[in-house]
């Protein structure tokens, strides 16, 4: 029963948890709800993000150029796998012209088949990321200087960023059937607000097939980097509305369930690794629990209430995961989740405590309990790592669950009768009529 107003005037304290109880003294409702646990805020500095062979040096160019042979970490056209072989072509840094001897990739067609993306590892949505990188007109002897006149269009899009058209720097001097030198512009950069968990950078030729000499003239790339500015922990989000969980095989996006598949085949085969800065302990608001005592004598009542605390735990994975799971039997990735945080928790909680209840004349007494929770989120990645990333299991997820390092609270309450309350305490005593007539004498003869 919600009150408008409330005299606390005695508080009896219990804290609950299946695991081991930890008795803690709340002097009042502001105490209730302050912090009990140092937040956790991810900073709002840049951070660096891994791109994966960002300098394009793996695999080492052997052979004529330009080099056909997969860029690790990297597909053309679908994301299914390492890309096609002829995607795109690769100069080394001693034919590409770059002026700090990078190596550089030409991409192709204006086709979505030919595009050349990665998935950018470790940003997560409302990241505001930042990629820069360095671009040049095709260098190929293919290249005739009428393609080159006005520099070469391209594309650059990230998931929650719009697609950027860029023109490189125009080449007019390039010959024909010798290899170029570039025209490089270093520095060049693309910002975007993440929209998904390894939002997928994308990058694609415009170059119109009348000046791409069949496949084999197209703007180069090179050098690509990223920095992001990660968002600060929402704490605002209920346990009942955790983010979904997604999954990827290299940089293909995948069903959760494939990636559940995998890891829950063997104990070894994936590692949970918790990202601290948006894993925190909290407490639940606070919440009646059962019933509401009414003291309508005109003496103090004292009595004994147990209290029953009953708790489960949030998660979206498929049950072979065993996440959240039942205490009955421990998963394979419950190993996992269990070594990676240190932790083994409870994934429900039934426990009863008893409240010394004291309730004066004409108050009303009641229950009010406060959960300790813990949120965890993190990865499941494959170990040991694949050799080849385009063939590495990841999977991210968000568990809700009692907490392990923060005691549930308990809070006896008190205060003035509403005044329903008062009304009913001040009603005449229920009784049914007597059965002897008014007039008659008591012990009279009941016929």
């Amino acid at each position: 029963m919600k009150r408008p107003y409330i005299r606390d005037t005695r508080v009896r304290t219990g804290a609950v948890r299946a695991s081991g109880v930890t008795a803690a003294l709340c002097l009042s409702l502001a105490a209730a709800t302050s912090p009990a646990h140092a937040e956790h805020t991810a900073g709002y500095a840049p951070v660096q993000v891994a791109v994966i062979n960002g300098d394009f040096s793996l695999p080492a160019i052997t052979g004529g150029e330009p080099n056909w042979l997969a860029v690790q970490g990297w597909s053309v056209g679908s994301t299914n796998g390492s890309g096609t072989g002829s995607g795109v072509g690769r100069f080394s840094g001693a034919n590409s012209g770059h002026p700090a001897g990078k190596t550089a990739v030409m991409l192709r067609f204006p086709l979505a088949s030919y595009a050349f993306k990665q998935r950018l590892r470790g940003v997560r949505p409302g990241a505001q990321v930042t990629v820069t990188f360095d671009d040049s007109p095709g260098v190929s002897a293919n290249c005739t200087p009428a393609a080159l006149a006005e520099g070469q269009p391209y594309t650059v899009e990230a998931a929650g960023g719009a697609s950027s058209t860029r023109t490189t720097a125009p080449d007019p001097d390039k010959k024909a059937n010798t290899l170029g030198k570039g025209v490089w512009r270093t520095g060049q950069t693309y910002t975007f607000t993440a929209s998904e968990y390894e939002p997928l950078l994308t990058f694609t030729s415009q170059v119109p097939n009348t000046f791409n000499a069949g496949g084999w003239c197209g703007p180069m790339i090179a050098d690509v980097r990223a920095t992001q500015t990660p968002p600060p922990v929402d704490k605002t989000i209920p346990k009942t509305a955790l983010p979904p969980s997604v999954a990827f095989y290299g940089n293909d996006s995948r069903p959760v369930a494939d990636a559940v598949n995998y890891c829950a085949g063997a104990t070894g085969r994936c590692a949970f690794t918790p990202d601290k800065d948006y894993s925190y302990a909290y407490y639940e608001p606070a919440q009646v629990n059962s019933d509401t005592y009414i003291n309508c004598t005109r003496n103090v009542l004292k009595r004994t209430r147990p209290v029953t605390f009953t708790g489960r735990s949030y998660g979206d994975l498929p049950a072979n995961a065993g996440l959240p799971g039942t205490g009955t039997t421990v998963s394979n990735m419950a190993q996992q989740f269990s070594a990676g945080t240190a932790t083994s928790p409870d994934w429900t909680t039934t426990n009863t405590r008893n409240v010394n209840e004291v309730v004066q004349p004409s108050e009303a007494s009641w229950i009010e309990t406060q959960a300790g929770r813990r949120r965890t989120e993190g990865w499941f990645t494959q170990t040991p790592a694949a050799a080849d990333p385009n063939s590495e299991w990841r999977l991210y997820t968000v568990l809700d669950y009692a907490a392990t390092t923060l005691s549930d609270r308990v809070y006896q309450r008190t205060g003035p009768m509403t005044p329903a309350e008062k009304l009913r305490c001040q009603s005449d005593r229920p009784s049914s009529p007597t059965p002897v007539g008014a007039g008659d004498p008591a012990g009279a003869v009941r016929g």
